[in-house]
Formats: structure tokens, sequence, C-alpha cells
């Protein structure tokens, strides 16, 4: 008897550890894999300003048919690696989901196609980059409307993909954002109208309370929301609306702007004109947006290439430059297309996994460098980047015309700025008595800086402004130009004639980061 008690014994026991080790054992293999230290407790601002210089892996994920079948290549571990190799800080990744329900009426989504896109997100996020990713090309896209049963269809499913995908990655930190859906608007229909907008709106709410709902980490996600089509339109953007208290949430735009240059390529060399107007663009949505405190990351953007290998560096350039300026990351749009026209925006050929074509990668990685750029890789080729050194003492109103950076070669042109008048951002009207114009700048010595007025239509045709005070602070120049000697050099204080401000070089090279009015 006290045998068959103790086997009785033993047997409970083992069948007691048995149980702890099957327990163990599926709590293991059900805990998400280690996540490394990251990033908590960002603001949505802070988020943004971190993420820097950004590439899209355009036309895979999100590929109708498949992964291969718009012509690229499955992606691996060593493309991404070569993308973080080159500076990039950013990864936007678009995905398809609706091609991959395995049940079409509550929208689910295959757990192989979930683990598919785990693994190409956890290529860049292991790699310590932030990681977008989004709805891209589901057909809800293209079926914005107003009518309530339609529109309440299209919450539905995005409802059900964020709460799948929501829930899939709560562990992951603040480095893994999430967008609500793309470019969403009513088939062709690219200008819609303010019922549409609206639309977008409420689609856009329903995707993000489906986020916080799911709780860990989601709750402090990033939330890219887009406007109308994700356009750089002023209605667009004026129409766009957060319909919560939620801060954690940015703007999403893309802008192929100047389009005529960038996308188009009805002209293909980047001038004056396509600089002002991208200015003009860029000023828009920082005043509609950042300067609200609303952050906005440009997830789209690029030139397709017109055999105008220096004009695309260029406006890599400029548009990193301005963009940066006024805290705005950037992320370039890959198709890993490199043939000559529209949509050819390919900078890296994942079949050769090299960057190909003008090195536009390093002229963005360059700008949002944390270092100055003159020390990069580039040979000193690039300007240095705007500080923010400690201004001579003014008790005066500011009106800020330029805040990036701008260079110029001897007698060349660092920069211009063109009045309302002829489409631009400089209202004559600012220019008061007393006041005067204040240019920050760098250069081998003070007076490698002219300050210009041209006008077309009236008044001195092209005039310098005398500098009357030139001040060094932390290695740059701070110049004044006063308004009498404006009013002086113009020959009237009558402006409303006045077409262009230029700032440039005399004989020696200059860069220019600043540009105010002083009242």
């Amino acid at each position: 008897m006290e045998n068959l008690k103790r086997e009785r014994k033993l047997v409970t026991i083992i069948s007691k550890l048995l149980v702890f080790v099957m327990v163990v054992g599926l709590v293991m293999i059900q805990r998400p894999e280690k996540i490394s230290a990251g990033v908590y407790g960002k603001t949505a601002m802070q988020i943004t300003q971190d993420m820097g210089a950004g590439w899209n892996l355009g036309n895979s994920l999100e590929a109708s048919g498949g992964e291969t079948n718009w012509g690229n290549p499955r992606t691996n571990k060593a493309m991404i690696d070569a993308i973080k190799n080159k500076g990039f800080r950013t990864i936007r990744i678009p995905v398809r989901w609706d091609e991959n329900y395995t049940n079409k009426s509550n929208y689910t989504i295959n757990p192989n196609y979930l683990r598919r896109v785990k693994e190409v997100v956890d290529y860049a996020y292991n790699n310590d980059m932030y990681v977008i990713i989004n709805v891209h090309h589901n057909a809800i896209q293209q079926k914005v409307t107003t009518d309530w049963w339609q529109k309440q269809q299209i919450k539905n499913e995005l409802k059900a993909i964020w709460t799948q995908v929501g829930k899939y990655f709560e562990s992951y930190d603040q480095k893994l954002i999430f967008e609500t859906f793309n470019e969403p608007r009513q088939g062709d229909d690219w200008n819609g109208n303010s019922g549409l907008y609206n639309a977008v709106n409420e689609c856009n709410e329903e995707a993000r309370a489906a986020i916080r709902a799911t709780g860990g980490n989601n709750r402090n996600r990033l939330v890219m929301m887009p406007t109308y089509c994700a356009s750089s339109d002023a209605s667009k953007m004026n129409s766009w609306k957060k319909l919560s208290n939620d801060n954690m949430v940015a703007a999403s735009i893309h802008a192929y702007v100047p389009f005529d240059f960038a996308f188009d390529g009805y002209h293909t060399q980047w001038n004056d004109n396509d600089k002002n107007e991208l200015w003009g663009i860029l000023s828009r949505i920082k005043s509609t947006f950042i300067d609200k405190g609303i952050p906005v990351v440009i997830g789209e953007f690029g030139a397709s290439n017109f055999g105008n290998d220096s004009s695309r560096l260029t406006y890599a350039r400029t548009y990193a430059q301005m963009a940066k300026g006024m805290q705005m990351p950037v992320v370039w749009w890959d198709n890993n297309a490199f043939n000559y026209g529209k949509e050819n925006f390919g900078i890296f050929d994942r079949n050769s996994m090299k960057f190909r074509g003008p090195d536009i990668a390093r002229e963005l990685v360059n700008v949002y460098a944390k270092s100055n750029p003159s020390q990069s890789s580039n040979g000193g080729n690039q300007p240095t980047q705007p500080s923010q050194p400690t201004q001579p003492a003014q008790q005066h109103k500011e009106i800020t015309l330029f805040n990036s950076v701008s260079s110029s070669k001897p007698w060349g042109q660092a920069l211009e700025i063109v009045t309302k008048k002829n489409g631009g951002w400089l209202d004559p009207y600012i220019m008061t008595p007393n006041g005067y114009f204040y240019v920050e700048y760098s250069g081998y010595r003070p007076s490698c800086i002219e300050f210009i007025l041209q006008s077309w239509s009236g008044g001195a045709k092209w005039v310098k402004v005398k500098r009357s005070k030139t001040v060094t602070i932390n290695g740059h120049y701070f110049a004044k130009f006063k308004y009498s000697d404006v009013v002086a050099a113009y020959g009237s204080n009558n402006f409303s004639t006045l077409d262009k401000v230029y700032v440039g070089a005399s004989n020696q090279d200059i860069t220019v980061y600043n540009v105010k009015y002083c009242q």
C-alpha cells in the first residue's frame, strides 16, 4: 500500500511538472521576440524632427498581385541594410492588405502575410530606423464618399485592419509609426470637395481610434493622417482636422512639387521659379500645420528621371534644406524604376544592391545629418546647416522671410525672394520706417554679401542696398540693411512696384541661413 501511495504521489508530481513545462513553453512561444531598447515618451513633434531623411520601399508590399508582381525582387535584409548604411533614418513600407484576407466579410488578415510584413518591418526596426507602415492601394483608397453606408464600410475595413495590425505590433516602441491610409480620394478625382475632405477626416479618426484601442505601446504611437489624396493644396490642408484631442498625430502630405518639374517633366532644368514655387508650397504647409503645433511628415516626394541628373541633385538638396528648416522630415519615393520619363524615381537598385544615377541619397542624408555636412563624405561641397546662435538683441517684431540654407559662388545669387504681386511671399508693406532687413550668413569676410532690389515695372531696375552694420556671433555674420538705405537705393518709398529681393555673393562664396525684416 505504501508503495502504491508513493507511486501515485510520484505520478502526481510528474503530472504537475509536465503541466508547468507545457505552460511555460506556450508562454515562451507566444511571447513576442525581444525588442531592442528603443524610443518611448517622445512627443509627436520630437519624433518627426528625429526622423530626418527617409526612403520608400515603393511598389513591393503594396503591389497588386503580390510583392514581386510589379517587377521588384522580394525584399531582403541586405537591401534594408544598404539603406541604413547610406545614412537614412526612416523607411516607409507601403502595405496592401485586402488581397491577403482569409475572410473578406470581416477583413481577417492572413497570419502568414502579417508575419511577412513583420519580417520586412524588422529589417529596418532592428537597424534602429523609424518605420512607417500603412494601408496602401486597398480598394477603399479610391472609394472615399459622402454616402453614409459606403463610408461606413470604409470605416469598418480600416477599423478591422488597424485592430489586427495594432495588436500584432503593440510591443514595438515609438520607432514604429502607423499611417491610416494612403492618398484617400474618390476614384481619380484629385480635386474633391468639402464633403469628401470631411469624409477623409472621419475615416482617419476611425483608424486612429482603432489603433489606440489596441493598447500597449499603441497608446502613445505616432499616427500619420493624410489630407484628401495627401495633397498640399491649400483647400485640402485647411480642411484637415483631427476629430479628437489626441496630440500623438501628424499630418501626412505627399508633395511632388513643383509638379511640372518633379513629376511631369514639362521642363527639366531646375530654375529660380521652381525654387520660389517650392518655397511657397512648403511655407504653406508650415503655416497650416507646424506653426499651429501639428507635426508633418512628407511621406512621398521625388523628381523623376528626365536625363537631368544635375537638376535632380539640386532639387533634392534644395527640397531637403527647406523642409529641414521648417521642421519636416522627407521620404523619397523609390519605385526601383530607372528609365527615362514619368514615374522613374529610382535611386537604389534592389537587384544590384547599389545606388544608381545622381547621388540623391547623399544629398538628402547630408542635409539632415546631425554632424556638419561639410565634414561628411561628399568632399565638403555641402553648405553648413542653419544654426541657432544668440542673435543681436532686438526689441522689434521680426518677420521671417527665409530660414534654411542656400549658397552661391562669387557673383551669384544665394537667395531670391519674390514679392506677393508676382506670386511670392514677400509683402512690401511690411517695410516700415525705422525697420531693417537682417541677414544671417557665412563667408570669407563680411563684405562678401550683396543685398539687391529688382523691379520690372517701375522704380529702380536693379540696385544694391548699402550694408549699415555687421556683427559676428558663433562664426556667422549678421548684416543690417536699414529702411532708409533701402529707400535711398530704390529711389522711392513706394514699394508696390518691387518684384524681387536678392541676397547674393560678391567676390567670395557665401551661404545664407536667415533673412528677416525687423519692424
